[in-house]
């Protein structure tokens, strides 16, 4: 059996502690975390105060005052700094655990998850439920001396891994984006259709007044779509043009079908001038908008 995970290479942790860490925490990131108790998890991000994304996190809660942040990759410096901004006289503090922990995402059944947790030591791992790559999957977090054996282990439990390609074309073919290749401080976080990672109730947050007002509004400047085309020779950064020729926006992230000879691609599109279903063009190569 093969083909069932995905290890992240390059995944960062953090760990938040301190008598402030929760509140603190709630004050800088998107989401609510108030009532967010061991073992439970969620997802957040830390914003700009144009409501940008600094970095996306799963935040999965240790203890009442500790937390561990857990980011698929990005500049491990840069997500250090936009978390701990602004401490000032806050009772908390990050640690950077990221050489101790292991991040995979898997479709394996729950009997399979079951008995890879039991490889590992009590309180060593944490899961959540969430969609990558198609309904049913899980993140797993394990804390571990040696990720070398502990990724052996896993795959003795679980079969071959994904391998970055495969992870990347089966996650953007289903529409979802990832941090830092799609979502990033170039865009802002709902432009990504990342409401899961949004409190709309908890009060104030650095970058509440971009991310509120653009709800109220009830549209964005753009959005990011998933488009597919019936060619392979599409380039991150093109623009793509509709039916009229007008230019309707550009190519974040491509990945390529070599035998179907199709590419399916993440682009950001100016909102109001097209529909879900518009055939559009890139390169002189046909596709068609298939949305998130």
């Amino acid at each position: 059996m093969s083909g069932l995970w995905y290890h992240f290479p390059h995944a960062v942790v953090c760990r938040a502690s301190g008598k402030d860490a929760r509140r603190y925490l709630n004050n800088r990131l998107s989401n609510d975390l108030r009532t967010l108790s061991h073992p439970e998890s969620t997802i957040a991000a830390a914003l700009t105060a144009q409501g940008k994304v600094q970095g996306l996190y799963t935040v999965f809660v240790t203890k009442d005052d500790a937390f561990l942040l857990v980011c698929d990759g990005g500049a491990r410096q840069a997500l250090f700094a936009a978390l701990g901004k602004f401490i000032v006289a806050d009772r908390v503090s990050l640690e950077d655990l990221s050489s101790s922990w292991i991040l995979i995402h898997t479709l394996a059944r729950e009997d399979q998850v079951d008995a890879l947790v039991r490889e590992f030591e009590p309180g060593s791992v944490f899961i959540r439920r969430c969609q990558r790559l198609a309904g049913g999957g899980c993140d797993i977090l394990i804390s571990t001396k040696c990720p070398e054996e502990s990724l052996r282990v896993i795959e003795t439990r679980l079969g071959s891994p994904l391998s970055t390609e495969e992870y990347r074309f089966q996650r953007i073919s289903r529409g979802r984006p990832s941090f830092p290749e799609e979502i990033h401080e170039g865009v802002i976080l709902t432009e990504c259709g990342m409401r899961d990672a949004v409190s709309f109730a908890k009060g104030c947050y650095v970058g509440q007044e971009v991310i509120e007002r653009s709800d109220a509004i009830g549209k964005l400047p753009r959005t990011l779509e998933r488009v597919a085309f019936s060619g392979v020779q599409i380039p991150e950064g093109a623009s793509i043009v509709n039916a009229h020729g007008e230019s309707i926006g550009k190519v974040v992230s491509v990945a390529l079908d070599d035998k179907n000879s199709t590419a399916c691609a993440f682009a950001m599109l100016r909102t109001g001038v097209y529909s879900v279903g518009d055939s559009i063009q890139c390169e002189g190569v046909q596709g068609r908008v298939q949305g998130l």
